[in-house]
């Protein structure tokens, strides 16, 4: 059960601000019309009427990725916009350091194009680790067993990803821990079980050795013994005894359906129990859960975005696009 959120006053503008944002928020209906379109110009005419308008130009050709790239860019710089007005950014941080850390990524396998603007990483910190300059690295990177050991030299790219995830995921859990929010707390601890069945799941369907993610993807604080768990249990049917609560229901439910790809309707399916769970916060007048609920909201807008756009432009079944569409805000 969640306490009672509290009002603070001193989130009062920036909360201001998102009650007018709020009202760009597109429903259901919105999304199911995009995917209705024959045309990619019918399909670029509508998103001109949304907050995207700046971010389109009619009459381009437009390739799949692009389209990626535009809602990327457009969650970031709300969401930039946002933290410079929060009296604290970490609300924000939470959503922006998984970027930072695709970009890490890119850079401790020697790559300079960082796809994502900078935010906790800066650009001159990643240039100098692609340079091998590792003095700067996070300390949630140098947590890990393999940058302690040393086997993080020459490591295989597949193992390194690996390593990575469990600095992200240390790196969540330092920073909701900060917030002091009970909400916030709760649904990341829930986020970062998801995160770690939907690796595993995806790593065993890889057929990457299960300990691997108990060599690299650990220490996680509280979740060491979920991972050791799912990674001695080769029949992924038994995996909701090892996760129990909520998220393990979830889970069971999803291995009934008759589809291959369980991970993926998981996936979907935790990803709305979780965004309906924080959007508690959407009825604070002020506070950092405000924020929060607010950029988990436009978070679930740009991946619909996404789906149904580049869906369409890859001439997906609209039945299937239809069925993936996530919970909305409004």
């Amino acid at each position: 059960m969640i306490p009672k959120i509290n009002n603070f006053a001193k989130w009062g503008f920036v909360c201001g601000r998102i009650s007018v944002l709020e009202a760009t928020f597109l429903p259901k209906e919105f999304f199911l019309n995009l995917i209705n379109q024959e045309r990619i110009d019918d399909i670029i005419v509508i998103l001109q009427d949304t907050y995207l308008k700046d971010y389109i130009s009619p009459g381009a050709m437009w390739l799949s990725e692009e389209f990626g790239n535009i809602f990327d860019r457009c969650f970031n710089d709300i969401a930039f916009s946002l933290r410079s007005d929060c009296p604290s950014p970490l609300p924000v941080d939470l959503f922006l350091i998984q970027n930072d850390y695709l970009n890490l990524a890119s850079a401790i396998k020697d790559k300079t194009d960082f796809v994502f603007p900078p935010c906790l990483f800066s650009y001159d910190m990643l240039s100098a680790i692609a340079q091998k300059d590792y003095a700067d690295l996070p300390k949630t990177f140098k947590e890990s067993y393999a940058w302690q050991t040393g086997e993080i030299l020459g490591i295989n790219p597949a193992l390194l990803d690996i390593i990575v995830d469990g600095a992200y995921l240390r790196h969540l859990l330092l920073i909701s821990d900060e917030t002091k929010s009970e909400l916030i707390k709760k649904y990341i601890r829930l986020r970062i079980t998801s995160y770690i069945i939907i690796a595993m799941g995806r790593g065993m369907d890889k057929g990457i050795p299960m300990k691997h993610y108990q060599q690299y993807l650990s220490p996680i604080p509280g979740y060491d013994h979920l991972i050791d768990e799912l990674a001695v249990t080769p029949n992924i049917e038994n995996w909701r005894g090892i996760i129990g609560g909520e998220i393990g229901d979830i889970f069971f439910e999803c291995a009934e359906y008759e589809e291959v790809d369980h991970i993926s309707i998981f996936e979907f399916r935790v990803n709305n129990f979780l965004s309906n769970m924080a959007h508690i916060g959407a009825y604070q007048t002020a506070g950092p859960e405000r924020v929060f609920a607010f950029l988990l909201g436009l978070l679930n807008e740009m991946q619909n975005l996404k789906l149904v756009v580049m869906g369409r432009i890859n001439n997906i079944d609209r039945d299937f696009l239809k069925a993936r569409i996530r919970d909305c805000y409004v």
